[in-house]
């Protein structure tokens, strides 16, 4: 059996879902979770670091490289 690393970061936002300062944990690479609701947003860094809903279509355009 190999070894499994996993690797998570937790960092506090505003969540849009909830509108709280939450603890957003990492799932992927710029993707959190909320601990508070449970959504999924993205982590976008224009200046300023914001969060956006992974239902947002610019948000799944910078994930995915395009919008599904």
């Amino acid at each position: 059996m190999k070894n499994l690393t996993i690797d998570s970061l937790i960092v506090h936002g505003i969540c849009p879902g909830c509108k709280e300062l939450a603890a957003l944990v990492s799932i992927l690479n710029n993707v959190y979770k909320c601990t508070n609701c449970g959504d999924e947003l993205i982590q976008h860094v224009n200046g300023v670091i914001k969060y956006l809903p992974m239902n947002n279509k610019k948000a799944r355009k910078i994930v995915y490289g395009k919008e599904k």
